[in-house]
């Protein structure tokens, strides 16, 4: 058993690099012909033919690009919110179609090391009144794959403890969102 595998070994140590070679040569009419086996060549072409060396894999084809956007649960009347970076600093914030611009609250600011102190006294219009805040400009937000900014965003306190805030149509419109009720879903992709 030993003594077979060691011929088999052989064999194909052997056969490899002249099945791997190959070889071109032209006919006298000049049709190019190429042949791994260089005993398959016309005797007259044998001389002139030229061992081009191994075939070589084609490379692999670039891989698609992954798919930007993002696609998130949309089941009964629970909000949607999307996870944004200010600063590198994982925000949430609250999906507004309605809200002209994005609103981010002091704490979610002040962790991604932007004062609200620099920006523009300003009053805020909603469904509740007005009331004071401010209009602080940011350099960019990412959000589902892209980056959206420069951009002033309103600080402003918002109701509860998990949301930093709201995502406004100034963000909004640098995508197309697509909201799925029979799917579940709603599909953010940049433009």
């Amino acid at each position: 058993m030993r003594r077979a595998a060691l011929v088999a070994l052989l064999v194909l140590a052997i056969a490899t690099p002249a099945a791997a070679a190959l070889f071109r040569w032209t006919a006298a009419d000049g049709t190019i012909h190429y042949t791994g086996d260089p005993e398959s060549i016309p005797e007259a072409y044998r001389a002139d033919a030229v061992d081009i060396g191994h075939p070589a894999a084609r490379p692999a084809p670039p891989a698609a690009p992954a798919p930007s956007g993002l696609v998130l649960p949309l089941s009964g009347g629970a909000p949607v919110v999307v996870e944004a970076r200010l600063n590198g600093v994982l925000l949430s914030l609250l999906l507004d179609t309605g809200a002209d611009r994005t609103v981010i609250a002091p704490a979610a600011l002040a962790r991604a090391g932007i004062d609200p102190a620099f920006g523009t006294p300003i009053r805020i219009t909603g469904v509740t009144g007005t009331a004071p805040a401010t209009l602080v400009a940011v350099p960019r937000l990412d959000v589902a794959g892209a980056r959206v900014g420069p951009l002033s965003v309103i600080v402003h306190p918002v109701p509860g403890e998990s949301i930093d805030g709201l995502l406004g149509r100034d963000v909004l419109d640098a995508f197309t969102v697509t909201f799925d009720a029979a799917a579940g879903r709603v599909t953010l992709r940049p433009r």
